[in-house]
């Protein structure tokens, strides 16, 4: 029998420099710091910097190298089949999940999805960030015949397994109760990745939404819809939600950033589940 095809995300680091990474620890600014899930928390590279502004991480890993090299920077970070297992903690244990460039790498994302919905306290706040396959530089590439990028036909390489458009990410988050509190942009890529990032152009992270603005006509307001790679969703009733503009116009993202709020309905009846 021929051997599974691996990744080699087991040497896998999260780069902080990304603006992702500084639009997410945005996100959760203004919540009390308590205790945060982070799902997918590779070497404890976020988690380190999220306990250093209060926050009380616990990590959940399924790479063994991983999980070793988070416990060697003083997180408590657990082994987990993020697929087939549950979280090993209880419900309601956590005021915030954090799910960084996770869900794309999971073949049952519905089964990912409950059980930090589950481990999230009523009315605690949940971030996701995924790549955007709807992204500018994805649509030209398509139209010039060109593969997408981070995406792969095995599972070597990225290992991502599912690929998100904005709207899908909302559609299966309703399905769980939540809804979209806040989407935010991460920048456009106009030139190809490989030729220039947002690690090494910062000001690509913070000022592309005001490019945007100059190009489209947009206003601060419509762009904060428009440019969100990074989601926050709310299953709070009868809270009113904002005006979005039509999906074809988040066409420049690359990253989808989202921050969801759990309501006691969606958390609990996962505990009675």
């Amino acid at each position: 029998m021929t051997a599974p095809a691996r990744t080699d995300y087991g040497h896998h680091r999260v780069d902080l420099r990304e603006s992702r990474i500084r639009k997410l620890l945005r996100l959760l600014e203004g919540e009390t710091p308590g205790r945060l899930l982070d799902v997918g928390c590779a070497g404890g590279e976020l988690a380190a910097l999220l306990v250093a502004r209060g926050w009380r991480v616990d990590g959940a890993e399924a790479e063994p190298a991983l999980v070793e090299a988070a416990r060697a920077r003083g997180i408590d970070a657990r082994a987990v089949d993020l697929d087939r297992a549950p979280l090993p903690w209880p419900a309601g244990a956590f005021e915030a999940v954090v799910a960084a460039e996770v869900i794309e790498h999971v073949v049952d994302t519905d089964h990912l999805l409950a059980e930090m919905v589950r481990v999230l306290r009523p009315g605690g706040v949940l971030v996701v960030t995924t790549p955007n396959l709807a992204s500018l530089e994805n649509r030209l590439r398509l139209l010039l015949g060109r593969y997408p990028m981070w995406m792969d036909v095995g599972v070597e390489g990225t290992g991502h397994l599912r690929y998100y458009t904005p709207r899908m990410l909302r559609h299966q988050l309703g399905r769980h109760g939540l809804r979209v509190e806040r989407h935010v942009g991460n920048w456009v890529p106009l030139v190809p990745q490989r030729l220039l990032d947002d690690r090494r152009a910062p000001w690509l992270g913070e000022h592309t939404d005001q490019v945007l603005v100059d190009l489209l006509g947009l206003s601060s307001d419509e762009i904060t819809e428009l440019a969100k790679p990074s989601l926050a969703a709310s299953t709070a009733p009868n809270k009113p939600r904002s005006k979005r503009p039509s999906d074809p116009l988040k066409f420049g993202l690359s990253v989808i950033t989202l921050r969801i709020r759990s309501s006691e309905t969606s958390s609990l009846s996962r505990a009675a589940s």
